[in-house]
């Protein structure tokens, strides 16, 4: 039995399908009620845990033997992590794949690799296997400005740097080998895509996709920052995003990682790929 939480999330969701695909024993876990019916008619058991909740985590963990665990980005992800890797200890669970961000280390400089690490650390010392999964900003996220693309034909640039994208699927099929197969144990997996692209290559692959002319629009930290806000991010989460991008314009988050490849044996999925699939959500 794997556990995987998140399982309606942007990794857990196709994590899921493809664990399933490997004919993996899959329970989803999911705070969210009405999405119960839909992961059973996956072919999955699915339960609802909340991450403050010990019953319902002791419940989600019960008779797993692996676990893929990744939260939202909250002030409380440290605790939530803690609560299940508790839980998991007190059910006999064996491996824990964790989701973390690229470069979070002891050593880490950034609020986020800070965050990270401690839950690192914490796995560490509870005498689990584990396997920590570190990727870097999601192609996914672009889809998150589909509808200012797709009527303004703008591109809002927070980052101001080139920035190694990855596709969720990738993330997802890593983690599924990591669940499934020998030999990942103490691995660290940093994940990117198979090139950096800054704010004009995405404006010039979506102008190419739709037929349109992209623009790329730089938008300020104060701006991205206060758009984060409005769309529901806590104050703080939001400053450790703010602080993550500052650092693109130095070149810092466009090294490339050839984990994807040499894990699932075939290429990384690229950016102008998923925009095609995704074309008309950036159309009007």
């Amino acid at each position: 039995m794997i556990t995987v939480f998140g399982a309606t999330g942007t990794t857990g969701a196709p994590l899921v399908d493809t664990l399933l695909a490997k004919g993996a024993t899959v329970r989803a876990v999911t705070s969210d009620l009405s999405k119960l019916d839909a992961l059973k008619a996956k072919g999955c058991e699915a339960v609802v845990a909340d991450f403050t909740d010990p019953a319902a985590l002791a419940r989600a963990c019960d008779g797993a033997e692996k676990i893929y665990l990744v939260t939202p980005a909250h002030l409380n992800m440290r605790q939530w992590k803690a609560n299940v890797i508790e839980a998991a200890k007190s059910a006999g669970v064996r491996h824990i794949v964790l989701a973390t961000g690229l470069g979070a280390s002891p050593k880490a400089g950034l609020t986020f690799g800070k965050w990270h690490s401690e839950t690192q650390e914490l796995l560490k010392q509870s005498g689990l296997d584990w396997t920590f999964v570190q990727p870097t900003y999601f192609m996914q996220n672009l889809l998150w400005q589909a509808g200012n693309i797709a009527k303004d034909a703008v591109y809002y640039d927070d980052l101001g740097g080139p920035v190694a994208w990855i596709d969720a699927r990738d993330i997802a099929d890593v983690a599924a080998e990591a669940l499934t197969a020998p030999g990942y144990e103490g691995k660290v997996l940093g994940l990117t895509g198979p090139e950096a692209l800054a704010g004009d290559d995405i404006a010039a692959l979506l102008s190419g996709v739709t037929g349109r002319t992209v623009s790329c629009v730089s938008l300020s930290a104060e701006d991205a920052r206060a758009g984060m806000v409005a769309g529901g991010m806590q104050d703080e989460v939001a400053g450790a995003m703010v602080e993550l991008a500052s650092i693109a314009p130095r070149g810092y988050l466009a090294g490339i990682e050839t984990t994807v490849s040499e894990v699932v044996e075939r290429p990384a999925r690229r950016f102008a790929d998923f925009i095609a699939e995704n074309r008309n959500a950036f159309v009007k």
